[in-house]
């Protein structure tokens, strides 16, 4: 027998189990790209047809001890697109005549989506048939055991792609594993009842993994999944459970999933499902999906090459954007007015801010952001008094990042703009001095979005603070004592004295702080005010190269060198 060393790319599907039980996917630890030189189909002379109760062993992946096991099965079913084989310890136990002629129907007649058709039919019409390497032209539905971790996590499903190769093949963790030869959708007949649509979703689901392989075998996991979602979606299934849990958290990574938890996985494939279902709403409908499905480029570059051959040329970074703002705008979606961009036509899911603010000052500090991962800080009116915000954002120098800003305004009007982030130091800020009487909601959406492939993984941490009130303009006074040598005072004249905010000083020279953030000194006389910092230098200092800069948070209200004449901001 043959013997080769290849990778091996292992998809599976997970879900909750009942009861709120904790769920396992082997795939962050079992896949691999494959060799390109064993992708090619086998031709195959047309197999004989099967007659019911045929028996045969299939390899199956144990997953808690990590290697292949083999099963006996038997053919309880046969369709004109499939063939349905039961574990023998399983019939009867958990899979009766029932369960696998509701399967069949599943399959080959009828979905929730239309009764006039089946998982098969519909997959097939979208995204092109299945491989079939053992030239029986059908699918085999392999209904078994699926040997987990623990009784309180559950592998649903999974496709496996040595199964389209020949012989035995080497994994460097799981060790020799046989090939099928066949073209298996493996289905757990354990944990849910097995003629449920929970796990037809899961048939409908790992079939489009199938057919994906076939035009694209090194697709990312990201898109895989996401299309995989959006097949069953098509076929009428319930996704919620993916679909609530990226609603609970929604500021994980799009594209990233090898920092997933046992907490986010599923958040993951609600993000991915919900993504391909907003390239559907506003990108050309099932169209575009099954030409995604069919582009043999992977990732990122797969998705734009796939609109730019559909007339829809757009970076990848301004459809994340808009997709971002889309989720977390769910929230307005009964208080104001949203553009088309910026809606699912679809369905609506409620994805709440990860931070809602409504007293100020408000602030955090050391948040994580992912690659293609998107945050937003929601700020509420605290008072009906309340005149003006600033916000100030600050993260690090040449970090690829995207601000979005949305405002809710009294009339309903929901308006997005972009907020300039300044590379050179990493900081944005804004000034809202209709906060309160015009606007009565902000949202700040940032995210770090690079597309080059191997900074994937990369991440950042950001700060943030809102005041209440508008930030105003200051006269700024840089002066050296008269008397003293070597004191100085800065002093800040504010244009309008109303509440007392939170100013800071720093002083930099020769790349080093001399003051960080110093608090600057509230003085206020009658109807005058101002802030004062006085500090005093080494004679040895050139004052000439010392930079100071006074931040309200960490928005910078003004900045400039020591002795350098100051204007008014």
């Amino acid at each position: 027998m043959r013997y080769t060393i290849i990778t091996v790319l292992l998809l599976t599907l997970i879900f909750f189990v009942q009861y709120g039980e904790a769920f396992r996917c082997g795939t962050p630890h079992l896949k691999m790209d494959m060799a390109p030189e064993l992708l090619s189909e086998v031709a195959t002379a047309p197999a004989p047809a099967l007659s019911i109760g045929f028996q045969r062993p299939f390899f199956a992946i144990d997953f808690a001890r990590r290697q292949q096991y083999t099963i006996n099965a038997t053919l309880r079913a046969s369709g004109p697109h499939c063939y349905i084989f039961v574990e023998d310890s399983e019939w009867q136990e958990n899979v009766t005549a029932h369960t696998v002629q509701t399967i069949q129907t599943a399959f080959e007649i009828a979905t929730p989506a239309d009764p006039q058709r089946g998982i098969y039919d519909i997959l097939t019409e979208n995204f092109g048939a299945p491989p079939d390497i053992d030239g029986n032209q059908k699918v085999i539905l392999l209904i078994f055991n699926i040997r987990d971790i623990n009784i309180h996590q559950a592998t649903a499903g999974y496709f496996l792609p040595i199964d389209q190769h020949r012989g035995m093949l080497h994994h460097p963790t799981l060790g020799p594993l046989h090939s099928n030869e066949a073209d298996i959708l493996y289905i757990n007949s354990k944990k849910q009842p097995t003629n449920s649509d929970a796990i037809q979703s899961v048939i409908a689901h790992e079939l489009q993994h199938l057919i994906h392989w076939k035009h694209s075998p090194k697709e990312e996991t990201w898109i895989d999944e996401g299309c995989a979602d959006y097949a069953a979606f098509q076929c009428g299934y319930n996704l919620y459970q993916h679909i609530n849990a990226f609603q609970k958290t929604p500021n994980i990574s799009l594209t990233d999933w090898t920092q997933m938890s046992q907490t986010n996985l599923l958040a993951h494939y609600g993000a991915s499902f919900l993504f391909m279902l907003y390239l559907h709403d506003h990108y050309g409908g099932v169209q575009t999906v099954t030409a995604l499905v069919k582009n043999p480029l992977d990732g990122i570059l797969g998705i734009t090459r796939t609109l730019q051959a559909r007339g829809m040329s757009r970076p990848f970074s301004d459809i994340f954007a808009d997709w971002k703002v889309t989720n977390y705008l769910t929230t307005w979606r009964l208080l104001g007015t949203l553009e088309k961009p910026f809606r699912y036509h679809t369905l609506t899911p409620v994805i709440q801010p990860l931070f809602t603010h409504e007293t100020y000052p408000a602030n955090e500090k050391n948040k994580k952001l992912a690659n293609f991962a998107a945050h937003a800080i929601e700020c509420k009116v605290a008072a009906l008094d309340q005149a003006g915000l600033t916000v100030g954002f600050s993260t690090q120098r040449n970090a690829n990042v995207d601000i979005k800003v949305a405002y809710l305004r009294n009339t309903g009007e929901v308006h997005i703009e972009s907020l300039p982030f300044k590379i050179a130091d990493g900081t944005a800020s804004l000034d809202i001095p209709t906060f309160g009487n015009d606007v009565q909601r902000l949202m700040l959406i940032p995210s770090l979005q690079v597309e080059n492939q191997s900074f994937s993984q990369q991440t950042i941490t950001y700060n943030y603070d809102a005041f209440e009130g508008s930030l105003g303009t200051y006269t700024i006074h840089v002066l050296p004592n008269p008397i003293h040598p070597n004191y100085w005072e800065v002093i800040a004249v504010p244009s309008e004295a109303k509440g007392i905010h939170s100013l800071t000083l720093t002083l930099t020279y020769q790349n080093r702080k001399l003051l960080d953030a110093k608090p600057m000194v509230y003085v206020e006389n009658g109807d005058n005010a101002l802030y004062r910092c006085v500090f005093h230098l080494k004679s040895d200092i050139e004052t000439a190269a010392v930079n100071w800069s006074i931040r309200r948070g960490d928005t910078i209200i003004d900045e400039g060198v020591l002795n350098q004449p100051i204007t008014d901001n």
